[in-house]
């Protein structure tokens, strides 16, 4: 087993385990490389089968993160070495850690994930596909793939178009920060704590007994008291959501990003997610902006990882994804050169590219 991912099972007096996960990668902010998301995909497949198992704790090492997001460094080092054919490794990692998110999902049992400090990436989706996810004071949540050429996977397709007002889609496209306040605001969580109170949560599911998860989730409710740290964070969503509106009004990218580069606001964060919309890849937008409308189309999650896998396959194997990891992430220059250089220079044909499979792709979740 990983020594990037600790599992520890506790006995509770009812004969039932709760078994406790943690992320251990704290030197690089508890990143999810390939050992942990292989070690993670084959314990949550077991959990399905234990019928002993009262619940699941997930959290992770250090106060910084729960996670960064997934190790694209590692892959981007494991795709350049195979240079021949640099689709396989790409296959590995993703595919097993769509499945992984999916599978969370689908579990009959009570998964409770303590999301402290930074919640990026695919530390996002293992946050949204826990049944009871949890945020902090210290929480700061993102999907910041438009900035490495990439675009917001592990179901991403699924939890952020169901923020309230298509506002989602603003967040994937400027790689907006949220803190706990405004994920409630989305309605895209209910669960908050005191960072402090996290031994408190794990003895309650050490020292209770559930006979399933409605089960929880009625003494989860009944244990549960909003911390007053929610009333005093700013939910900036909500201080400029006229103006985010007005941008989403754009029913295409090119109108959406030429009014967008010229909506200059004196409000620092504003201007930041501007700056990450307007420095991001260009093929990046494009393809959020169409995952986004399929997305609203389709109601089943299953089909919606399936999607997004095909559309990680293609964007794999542009330049623009390894140029982004190498510019943002391994030479650190921030001085991407994305290949095309604006959105204007893509049309339908190009976007669809990224959502048509190629001879021999297997793109569907084996479970």
């Amino acid at each position: 087993m990983s020594d990037f991912i600790l599992f520890t099972e506790h006995k509770k007096a009812d004969g039932s385990s709760l078994l406790e996960v943690q992320i251990n990668n704290p030197q690089k902010l508890n990143v999810l490389n390939q050992e942990i998301i292989y070690a993670l995909n084959k314990a949550v497949k077991n959990w399905m089968l234990r019928e002993d198992l009262s619940a699941v704790f997930i959290h992770s090492a250090g106060e910084r993160a729960f996670s960064a997001g997934g190790d694209v460094v590692e892959l981007y080092h494991r795709m350049l070495k195979n240079k021949s054919n640099p689709l396989d490794p790409v296959k590995d990692f993703f595919k097993t850690e769509y499945e992984t998110d999916y599978l969370l999902q689908k579990i009959d049992k009570p998964i409770v994930l303590w999301g402290n400090g930074i919640v990026m990436g695919g530390g996002m989706g293992l946050f949204m596909s826990a049944s009871h996810p949890i945020a902090t004071e210290n929480s700061l949540f993102a999907m910041p793939e438009v900035s490495i050429g990439f675009f917001p996977d592990v179901g991403a397709s699924h939890f952020l178009t169901r923020a309230s007002n298509n506002l989602g889609l603003y967040i994937a496209l400027t790689a907006c920060r949220l803190n706990a306040k405004t994920l409630e605001y989305l309605n895209l969580n209910k669960w908050f704590f005191y960072h402090k109170d996290k031994q408190k949560v794990f003895d309650f599911l050490k020292h209770n007994s559930f006979k399933d998860k409605r089960d929880f989730d009625f003494q989860f409710q009944s244990f549960y008291k909003a911390p007053d740290f929610l009333a005093r964070q700013e939910c900036w969503i909500e201080k400029f959501e006229k103006e985010i509106l007005q941008c989403l009004a754009f029913k295409n990218l090119n109108s959406f990003y030429d009014y967008l580069s010229q909506l200059d606001l004196p409000d620092d964060q504003w201007e930041q997610n501007r700056q990450n919309f307007l420095k991001g890849s260009p093929s990046s937008l494009a393809v959020i902006f169409e995952q986004f409308k399929r997305a609203k189309r389709e109601t089943d999650l299953k089909a919606l990882f399936e999607m997004e896998t095909l559309i990680a396959f293609n964007i794999s194997l542009k330049p623009d994804f390894k140029e982004g990891v190498r510019a943002l992430l391994v030479d650190k220059t921030k001085d991407p050169k994305w290949n095309p250089s604006s959105v204007h220079q893509l049309g339908p044909e190009e976007v669809e590219q990224y959502f048509t499979a190629q001879e021999g792709w297997d793109c569907s979740l084996k479970v």
